[in-house]
């Protein structure tokens, strides 16, 4: 990905492409474009993503959606990536999830998510929007409510383009004939969680993009695909005092060749005393492998969440970035059940946050 953000430096630093003389007229006006293109075959078709995937995991595995306590969770989020290089990644997301039905006496239940994304970057404003829609089935694997296991479907309908108004031509009479693409996508997600000890507990989870192969050529080219991305997500809740929960988690992401490593702990301290209502203080540090070392932090309070991010950057691209990667920030409100007394457990939903 660093290599792909110099590529569009010199881009916009050179975008009179005094090359151009040497380059045939037909294919001169394609120049911004390969630029990129350069993006899409080095950093993986830049699919959205944020480094507080623990904060909303609905951006990691549809089976996640619904899977919290309460009646519903609604979310959005901001990341600016790259202010330093060229006109930076403006990312915007939000979300929305509902249960639909539960099944008291089977422990089951379905859930309902809704995922708007937006992407923006470049001189051109190379962009991405996307809405999806998810839907997710959890079942009880044992009597007592601690082993759960959940699948999920997600479908979406996207549209990729950019604005040529700001790409200096060689020929001022040329235009480009198609400045968008138009997509439908498809993935699929499975979890399981456990809760062994009121001490303990792990949710594993593995999801699969992309599995329609959406066609994103400009060029109408039969070899331009956004090929499948399968990622593996691993969180473990421990607490180790009555106010401490420490939070290791692992994400693995692959597409093709490319691959993405992330990797950390986020500490959660409980600064109140009330059983329901829990307030909390978390804060993080996490490596994504030869990129970012990410830091985050953010406060838990009541139907609330807040949480902020820094990506400090590592990576081959940090002499352009002076280390600035990112900065991120994410807003949650839970809309929480009416505690009630019950003689058998209630579903121990993980805590993300």
């Amino acid at each position: 990905m660093a290599e792909f953000f110099y590529i569009l430096h010199i881009c916009k630093k050179n975008r009179n492409f005094a090359f151009a003389n040497y380059i045939p007229m037909r294919i001169r006006k394609w120049i911004p474009i390969l630029c990129f293109m350069a993006m899409s075959g080095i950093a993986i078709g830049q699919d959205i993503h944020f480094s507080q995937a623990d904060l909303n995991p609905l951006f990691v595995n549809p089976a996640y959606t619904g899977f919290f306590e309460g009646r519903a969770r609604f979310s959005a989020f901001y990341r600016n990536q790259w202010a330093t290089v060229s006109n930076p990644y403006q990312t915007l997301a939000a979300s929305g999830e509902v249960g639909i039905m539960r099944n008291r006496y089977s422990n089951s239940g379905l859930s309902l998510g809704v995922m708007v994304t937006g992407d923006k970057a470049g001189t051109l404003g190379y962009g991405i929007a996307q809405a999806d829609i998810t839907l997710s089935f959890f079942k009880a694997l044992s009597y007592s409510n601690e082993n759960f296991i959940s699948a999920g479907v997600t479908a979406g309908y996207g549209q990729r383009g950019f604005n040529p108004q700001n790409a200096e031509m060689t020929d001022p009479d040329e235009v480009f004939e198609q400045t968008s693409q138009t997509y439908y996508d498809i993935g699929a997600g499975l979890m399981w969680s456990d809760q062994f000890t009121d001490d303990f507990g792990l949710q594993l989870g593995i999801a699969a993009y992309h599995l329609n192969r959406p066609n994103i050529s400009y060029l109408k080219l039969d070899s331009t695909y956004l090929e499948p991305k399968f990622n593996f997500y691993l969180n473990f809740n421990i607490r180790t005092s009555p106010t401490l929960t420490l939070q290791p988690t692992v994400i693995l992401q692959f597409q093709q060749q490319y691959s993405e490593f992330l990797y950390g702990l986020k500490a959660r301290y409980d600064i109140s005393n009330r059983a329901y209502f829990k307030n909390n203080l978390f804060a993080g540090v996490f490596f994504r492998q030869l990129d970012a070392i990410v830091i985050t932090a953010g406060l838990e309070y009541d139907n609330w969440v807040f949480g902020a991010g820094y990506d400090v950057n590592i990576s081959g691209l940090k002499p352009a970035s002076h280390t600035v990667g990112a900065v991120e920030i994410g807003l949650v409100y839970l809309i929480k059940e009416k505690k009630r007394v019950k003689k058998v457990k209630s579903i121990p939903c993980p805590t993300f946050t």
